[in-house]
């Protein structure tokens, strides 16, 4: 009604003013509280008919006392009444039925239905999932070439990626080529690095994803930044490049300056080593970024184990007064994986690599920790010259995830010892539940 109105009172405006078609623009004109800017110049002035001006005045007179209904408070009612009782819907409304003896009433309302999203559990992911996609869970592979293929395959748990993997892409390039390969699987993986800073750099090393590359926690301390500062820079880099995922911090403590780690941890000191983890864990957990501690039970002064075997002699004593204290605190402060390392720990067990040795994870366990559990690349040289099928033994000795740099020998090995009954399926849902709760809790699925 008003706009009609509205129409009319233009219209007059241009007769009072005298506004006709030309090709030239006119002046703005003001009539009441209406500026009227007419798209043509104007002709000479014509007198309104008397007769229009008062119908306009009278309508005018007629709008402003007419009112207007009020917003009503509740949802409109509309109630149909029709003898069939088939009822339609819309999904963006929600109807009821009532029935009588002779029709069907339908309450419509105009409320929106109520998106609630299907949000599922732990529990409930693992009761659909097949003994194969279970066994791909657990397996954390080196990241391939034709990495959407395989995992289609195998659906595997995550991806390793090494620093080659970032050499020649940028955030934008890197990020999509992942998310075509989480795409083959219905649960999101892990994409992985090691990104402790300094010469363990997978991703900042390059300039396409950072100006420069990120210190190690050692360094950063001591040219005084904070740790939030350090972790929000590697964080920020990592994201970029789609890692949800990193293996750090290093809870290990070193001998001596001269041993092979020194320069990977915070200090050789225990008890800083323990409060500065504790507070990376914490800052890491704030941000949204899964971390990882490493290297348990301590790496001590042991030589590099990629190249090597390395057998340690401390006592059990000595572990559980100085290399447990960085690790205890990290797992007081959250941390949601602990990775163990391929040392022969003879203080645990003396024939086997701490990865294999079944002592030491439980030793893990005794600390409280209810996280994952996941090994060192069993692809190093300190397990090659062990073993060359590794996989069985580790998973059975207490690992939840196996890092590994040959993914389809792993799942083949492993889908046989289910199958068999070496592996039994309920220790496989053991396992399969830490790594879904981690990836509920961190967002990377949900």
């Amino acid at each position: 009604m008003k706009k009609s109105i509205l129409s009319i009172l233009l219209s007059l405006t241009m007769i009072l003013t005298g506004c006709y078609s030309s090709d030239e623009f006119a002046e703005e004109t003001t009539v009441g509280e209406i500026v009227v800017i007419p798209p043509k110049a104007s002709l000479d002035h014509v007198e309104p008919d008397q007769s229009e001006v008062s119908q306009i005045r009278s309508a005018w007179e007629e709008a402003q006392n007419e009112e207007l209904p009020a917003a009503p408070e509740e949802p409109e009612i509309i109630v149909i009444e029709h003898e069939t009782t088939t009822v339609t819907t819309e999904p963006v409304t929600e109807t009821t039925t009532e029935v009588t003896e002779e029709t069907t009433r339908e309450i419509i309302t105009t409320k929106p239905k109520e998106i609630v999203l299907d949000h599922k559990n732990a529990r409930e992911i693992l009761d659909e999932m097949t003994v194969a996609e279970k066994v791909g869970q657990v397996i954390l592979a080196r990241y391939p070439s034709g990495a959407v293929e395989q995992m289609a395959q195998y659906k595997f748990g995550g991806y390793t990626l090494y620093a080659q993997d970032f050499n020649g892409e940028t955030p934008t390039t890197i990020t999509a080529e992942l998310f075509k390969v989480s795409l083959e699987n219905e649960i999101m993986p892990f994409f992985a690095v090691d990104e402790e800073g300094g010469g363990v750099t997978r991703v900042s090393r390059y300039l396409a994803f950072a100006e420069t590359r990120l210190p190690t926690i050692q360094a950063a301390l001591k040219n005084g930044m904070t740790v939030e500062e350090w972790v929000t820079e590697m964080v920020t880099v990592l994201e970029s490049a789609g890692i949800n995922l990193n293996f750090a911090p290093v809870a290990d403590v070193a001998e001596s300056r001269n041993d092979y780690i020194y320069s990977r941890t915070v200090s050789l000191d225990y008890e800083k080593t323990g409060e500065v983890t504790a507070e990376i864990v914490e800052e890491m957990n704030r941000q949204g970024m899964m971390g990882c501690l490493k290297h348990f039970p301590g790496y001590g002064a042991n030589v590099d184990t990629h190249t090597g075997i390395a057998v340690d002699t401390r006592s059990r004593e000595s572990f559980e007064g100085k290399d447990f204290i960085p690790f205890r605190d990290g797992i007081e402060a959250g941390a949601p994986m602990v990775m163990v390392n391929h040392n022969i720990v003879e203080a645990f067990n003396d024939e086997v690599p701490a990865s294999l040795a079944p002592e030491v994870h439980d030793e893990l366990r005794g600390m409280g920790f209810g996280g994952i559990i996941i090994t060192d690349d069993l692809g190093m040289d300190a397990i090659t010259m062990y073993t060359d099928e590794p996989y069985v033994e580790a998973f059975l000795a207490g690992n939840d995830m196996l890092c590994t740099s040959d993914g389809e020998a792993a799942y083949k090995a492993l889908y046989a010892a289910v199958l068999d009954g070496t592996i039994t399926e309920e220790r496989l849902d053991e396992s399969v539940l830490r790594i879904l709760n981690a990836k509920l809790e961190y967002g990377i699925i949900g």
